[in-house]
């Protein structure tokens, strides 16, 4: 099955992003309101939430995983320093290597920063590829007494904020060559001398932070488990895997409006 063109998808327009996300400005809602924007890894969702950031003059919310890990740069496609200086980021850099983070810590970081930048009249923007996170975050986990889960989404049929969510998606072949290129890019940025510093400076390779796509195999061509081509080819495969597995998640979240790139 082709994992990636069934979604209904309509042609990116970025003025029609901009004036749906202006409507919902304008609109009148008890909820707080929100933007997300996800997608498959290297379908080009920071660089729109940027876009938008900038333009509505609000500020972004990560929701991936590695993202969160201080000095784990170039195999997670952090925003660059400038980015960051452009647009304020939360959820970036902020926790050490060893340090676990969860759906649930996610949540509770986030939610308090939705809250302040919607008092502040500011429309957040959540973008990531951590399907778990957005969801929770959108159709309001929370645990039951019993420590079970209670989708408020589920209950209601309500999301828990007035929101606009765009999945930016592509072909599989035009999604995979993306990949194949960013994994090139990747090692050509450096990430054998950053893993090779990380590790230098006293992190495990057991590290949660060394588990991420990237780094475990940078780690095994290190320790000479590899050649580089086989580390690279890799990377990449175990990218396409997880762009897969990305986009099976994405199904369960029918409320997504997916955009052609």
């Amino acid at each position: 099955m082709n994992l990636v063109k069934n979604f209904d998808a309509a042609p990116l327009d970025l003025t029609k992003v901009f004036d749906s996300v202006q409507s919902l400005h304008l609109a009148h809602s008890q909820k707080e309101k929100l933007v997300v924007i996800l997608g498959a890894t290297s379908t080009g969702k920071s660089s729109l939430a940027l876009e938008l950031a900038e333009k509505f003059g609000t500020e972004i919310i990560s929701a991936d995983s590695m993202a969160v890990y201080k000095n784990f740069n170039v195999g997670t496609a952090k925003p660059t320093q400038a980015q960051l200086e452009r647009v304020p980021h939360h959820l970036i850099n902020i926790l050490e290597a060893e340090e676990k983070f969860s759906v649930g810590e996610f949540v509770r970081r986030a939610r308090p920063i939705i809250t302040r930048l919607n008092q502040l009249g500011k429309i957040p923007i959540v973008a990531g590829g951590t399907g778990l996170y957005i969801q929770a975050l959108v159709e309001g986990y929370e645990l039951s007494a019993g420590k079970s889960l209670i989708s408020h989404y589920k209950q209601t049929g309500e999301l828990l904020y007035t929101a606009k969510i765009y999945g930016l998606t592509t072909e599989r072949a035009e999604l995979y060559n993306r990949i194949n290129q960013r994994t090139k890019k990747m090692f050509a940025d450096g990430l054998i001398d950053e893993v090779k510093a990380l590790l230098a400076s006293g992190i495990s390779p057991k590290a949660q932070a060394m588990r991420g796509i990237g780094y475990k195999e940078a780690v095994e061509y290190l320790q000479g488990g590899a050649t580089l081509d086989e580390t690279i080819s890799k990377v990449a495969q175990a990218t396409r895997n997880f762009a897969k597995r990305q986009l099976t998640w994405y199904r369960r979240m029918n409320y997504i409006t997916w955009l052609e790139i």
